[in-house]
């Protein structure tokens, strides 16, 4: 379908009784989805815990609550994706963000979770029981540790996915980045490759309990080297993915 990017709908759904249903349906869906899959990709997960595994179940669970809801996702990719591992770094708005990526992005990963999400009901039992790295946030030789194995898996082949805003928009925004990924891409020696969601707020809001059917868009970006980087290049890394998505968003409105 060839919608102008003018036919995004970027503000959320106006509150009424149809899109309070879509939303309790889509909240019913995933929930359902996520129950009925998740103990068949931690079973999967057991003997084989790679990203693989976790695509191949997470792709299906992804599509289905996407399917259940009526949205569309329109990917628009602006350069190939190097063939080696990669680090993913992606803005991050809403709880469309993970089934979205999960569904399109054309290359198994692995997640990047804040430690604080092992706690967290069912999702963390589950990241915690398949092929997911944490990293610790409030603890400085915990997260050095969590970040030399994340590299460490990075160079073995993986390509890891990450959200530097720490949390989420919930809006067509974009909040500050922290340090972390970047300099985890440069201590993997591994190209950034950025990703913009664009209209995950106009079909869903959490705050408001609405949603509706429409179209988002899932933008791969050109990837960034970092060949040749070191530590203290990690701010201009930083700046330079940041502004690749910001561009991307005011691009879409």
């Amino acid at each position: 379908m060839n919608t102008s990017p003018s036919a995004l709908q970027l503000a959320p759904p106006a509150p009424s009784p149809a899109s309070h249903a879509r939303f309790g349906w889509l909240a019913a869906c995933g929930v359902f989805f996520t129950v009925t899959m998740s103990p068949l990709l931690v079973l999967h997960s057991s003997t084989k815990p790679t990203a693989r595994t976790l695509r191949a179940w997470m792709r299906p669970w992804g599509r289905a609550i996407l399917a259940s809801a009526g949205i569309r996702v329109r990917v628009e990719q602006r350069a190939p994706v190097p063939d080696g591992p990669v680090v993913f770094v992606s803005n991050h708005v809403n709880l469309l963000d993970v089934p979205v990526t999960m569904a399109v992005l054309p290359r198994d990963f692995l997640f990047v979770a804040r430690r604080e999400l092992r706690a967290w009901p069912m999702i963390g039992w589950v990241l915690e029981k398949t092929a997911c790295l944490f990293i610790a946030r409030d603890n400085p030789r915990q997260s050095v540790a969590d970040l030399r194995y994340a590299a460490e898996r990075i160079r073995s082949g993986d390509s890891v996915l990450l959200y530097p805003e720490g949390g989420r928009s919930y809006a067509h925004a974009l909040g500050p980045f922290m340090r972390g990924p970047f300099v985890l891409a440069i201590e993997a020696g591994v190209p950034v490759v950025p990703l913009t969601m664009v209209g995950h707020a106009g079909v869903l809001s959490v705050g408001d309990r609405t949603a509706r059917p429409g179209e988002t868009r899932f933008v791969i970006g050109a990837p960034i080297e970092t060949a040749g980087m070191v530590r203290a290049d990690a701010a201009r890394l930083q700046a330079e993915v940041r502004q690749a998505i910001k561009a991307e968003l005011v691009a879409f409105g």
